[in-house]
C-alpha cells in the first residue's frame, strides 16, 4: 500500500511561523491589493471588509508582516491623493463638505482646522504701572486697550 500522500502547507502557514498556533489568514497579495483598494479613497476598514476581515486582523497583520506595514502605510497616501482629486472635481455644496470632512479624518496633519492668533508685543514689563501689572494679574482683558496698547493680527480659519 501506498503511504498517504502529504498536502502542501504554504510556509506563512506553517504553525512554527505563526506562534499562536493557529494559521494566519494573512497572504503576501494583500499588499498590492490594500493599495488598490485604497487608492480608490477607501478607508482601511473598508477594506478589511471588502476582504471579510475584522479590522483588528488588519492592524494585527500591520504590527507582524513588514511588507503588510509599508503597503499600508504607502495606501494612505493613495487615500488622500483620491480624495483630494474627488475635492477638486467636487461642486459647492454636500460633495464638497464630505470629501473636505473625508480628508481631515484621512490625513490630519495637513487637513485640520488651524486656529492660529500671532501677537506682537512691543512693551516691556519694567515700563507699566503697578495698576497696569495688576490688571493684567488679575485677568482683566476689557479688550479697550485699557491696559496694554498692542497691535495683534487675527488669522481667519474655515
Amino acid at each position: 500500500m501506498a503511504p498517504f500522500a502529504q498536502k502542501h502547507i504554504p510556509a506563512h502557514l506553517k504553525p512554527e511561523n505563526n506562534p499562536t498556533g493557529r494559521p494566519s489568514e494573512y497572504r503576501p497579495e494583500y499588499c498590492d491589493m490594500v493599495l488598490e483598494f485604497m487608492s480608490q479613497g477607501y478607508s482601511l476598514t473598508a477594506f478589511a471588509g471588502s476582504i471579510r476581515m475584522e479590522r483588528t486582523t488588519i492592524y494585527e497583520w500591520i504590527k507582524r508582516h513588514a511588507a503588510f506595514s509599508n503597503a499600508v502605510a504607502r495606501a494612505r497616501m493613495t487615500r488622500v491623493t483620491a480624495l483630494e482629486a474627488k475635492l477638486l472635481r467636487s461642486r459647492k455644496g454636500a460633495e464638497t463638505s464630505a470629501a473636505i470632512f473625508a480628508l481631515k479624518n484621512a490625513d490630519p496633519t495637513e487637513w485640520r482646522d488651524l486656529k492660529h492668533t500671532q501677537h506682537d508685543h512691543n512693551v516691556r514689563v519694567e515700563t507699566l504701572s503697578d495698576a497696569q501689572l495688576y490688571a493684567i494679574a488679575g485677568g482683566n482683558s476689557a479688550g479697550d486697550g485699557s491696559v496694554i496698547d498692542a497691535e495683534f493680527e487675527r488669522v481667519a480659519t474655515s
